[in-house]
């Protein structure tokens, strides 16, 4: 069974489940005359809001709120989740962690309030109280369009999921939900300071991230786990934990075998004398894993952008750990969501991946960009958090995934910065040549040149990297060599996974008959030579599958 809580409530009554052991991580669940509590997650600044406290954790949460209320929520970083029952104010709240990485769900149907950890286990629950679903069309033409649900849908109608630094305020009297946030990204004003002091000052918070997250493993008594890849990322993560004295245990790295990804991170982890696992992902067998992975991604992206995470977890050898320590969004955030060295709106740059199914979806996708006045906040919350963290969910049965990279003060830190600094990663650069040298003496995989100077980012990018693919991808016709996984050469070489999935669309395609036009669309899809098409329609059945 999925980990998290459930929430009922109906005719004046509330019934709060958990499913997790007390003391997993820092996880709360408590109850008294006034109150019921549940906190599921790591809380990254624990010690240092103990600081000055003789009490346990458990009785500094329920104080904080006891004073604070909601807004106690302001006062916790890390991977959590959870909700109160207020019985004195008659209201129940969930709530979500800032980068809402830590799912939750909830559905007001005929006086019924639903909300879940689990959207799969959400979705049973009101099956079994005789209440039909149906599929949210406007959602399925998203997934085609785009690849992931934008904010807060899920693909089940009259269903929603709390965003991220949010959480929901329901009313037990007269059924009323309000969604409320408790962190405001859109509200960061610009740095006011010069460069070379936000260099300074992203180093300091950086630093403190990454001291929080190998504490933890301190704390747990674990090894320490790192991903490391031929990125920046990842590298940099890492780097700051050499830094800080910390060991780490394993550096495990996953791609197609010789890709520069296990080349560049073998030759870091054989200079600094680490523990190194490598898995390779060779042979594509994981593809056919397409109903675990849409459980898991509970259909709100696509299945496929997990499923090679999940057959590396699968692999891991290591076991003595209880984080993950990456480096996820740390591009992005850093200007990779900048297409212009200037403050604009949001646009279908990079979140558009399928332009024939954009006309569907074209008006709603207009109203949600009218809420975003910058561009990198609407990819920050509808792209990072909606999208790439797939794998937070997938490595989540075996440990909680951390990045220093999305810490409430690194966010906050990171969309002050001008346009202009970010574009191109100059700021990037340039903090990771004042505050970590190291880091330059490897190539870097998005251009294939070391970063230690500017122009290899763009040169790098369009004539060394693009140089590398077009000779393997069209001279040599060796795509296994120029991708991290290339599942278009796994499935075209492996007639085994064609007929898997040949066999699972003729399964399961009629399983949109009464959605004739979906029907046509997805058949034309599966139809295409291009494997990223056929998985966008596998994933239209995966998902009817598990919940319709």
């Amino acid at each position: 069974m999925a980990l998290g809580f459930s929430v009922f409530i109906h005719q004046d009554q509330v019934q709060i489940t958990h499913y997790f052991e007390q003391e997993t991580y820092d996880s709360v669940f408590v109850e008294t005359p006034e109150i019921i509590l549940v906190l599921e997650g790591i809380i990254l600044n624990k010690k240092d809001l103990l600081k000055n406290s003789s009490l346990s954790f458990q009785d500094y949460v329920l104080k904080i709120y006891a004073e604070k209320g909601w807004r106690f929520l302001q006062e916790l970083e890390g991977e959590f989740r959870g909700c109160i029952w207020d019985k004195n104010s008659g209201k129940v709240l969930i709530f979500t962690n800032p980068t809402s990485t830590q799912r939750v769900f909830y559905a007001k149907i005929n006086n019924q309030i639903f909300a879940d950890s689990d959207l799969v286990r959400l979705s049973k629950t009101i099956k079994e109280k005789g209440i039909s679903i149906n599929p949210d069309m406007i959602s399925i033409y998203q997934l085609l369009s785009i690849g992931n649900l934008l904010e807060n849908r899920t693909p089940i109608e009259g269903v929603y999921k709390v965003k991220d630094a949010h959480f929901v305020e329901i009313n037990c009297e007269n059924y009323s939900l309000t969604e409320k946030e408790y962190f405001n990204v859109s509200g960061i004003e610009y740095y006011t300071k010069k460069k070379g002091n936000a260099v300074d000052d992203i180093h300091e918070i950086f630093t403190e991230a990454v001291q929080w997250e190998y504490n933890k493993d301190l704390e747990f008594n674990t090894s320490s786990l790192a991903f490391l890849s031929g990125g920046l990322d990842s590298r940099m993560a890492m780097f700051y934990a050499i830094q800080n004295k910390f060991d780490i245990g394993c550096a495990l790295c996953f791609s197609h075998s010789g890709y520069f990804d296990e080349t560049i991170s073998r030759k870091i982890a054989a200079d600094y004398q680490l523990n190194y696992e490598f898995i390779p992902l060779d042979n594509g067998s994981f593809l056919k894993k397409i109903d675990e992975l849409t459980a898991i991604s509970e259909g709100t992206s696509l299945y496929s952008g997990g499923i090679h995470v999940q057959y590396a977890l699968d692999q891991l050898s290591f076991q003595d750990f209880k984080i993950f320590h990456g480096g996820q969004i740390g591009d992005g955030i850093l200007g990779g969501f900048n297409s212009e060295p200037k403050r604009k709106g949001p646009s279908e740059y990079k979140i558009v991946v399928n332009q024939n199914f954009l006309p569907k979806i074209q008006s709603d996708l207009k109203n949600v960009m009218s809420n975003y006045e910058r561009e990198e906040i609407f990819l920050l919350q509808n792209l990072a958090y909606n999208r790439t963290v797939l794998g937070v969910q997938v490595l989540q049965p075996r440990g909680y995934l951390i990045s220093p990279f999305m810490t409430k003060d690194f966010i906050k830190l990171s969309l002050s910065l001008p346009e202009d600094w970010k574009f191109g990663h100059q700021f990037y650069l340039e903090w990771l040549s004042k505050h970590c040298k190291e880091a330059e003496k490897y190539t870097w995989e998005r251009t294939l040149m070391k970063p230690d100077a500017f122009w290899k980012v763009k040169f790098g990018e369009k004539y060394v990297k693009n140089g590398y693919l077009a000779f393997f991808n069209k001279i040599l016709r060796s795509p296994e060599k120029a991708s991290m996984y290339p599942y278009q050469y796994y499935f075209d070489s492996t007639p085994e996974i064609q007929q898997y999935y040949q066999n699972y669309f003729n399964e399961n395609i009629g399983r949109l008959e009464f959605y004739p036009e979906l029907l046509l669309e997805v058949s034309d899809l599966f139809s295409q030579k291009t494997f990223y098409h056929k998985c966008q329609a596998i994933n239209i059945l995966s998902i009817f599958k598990l919940y319709f």
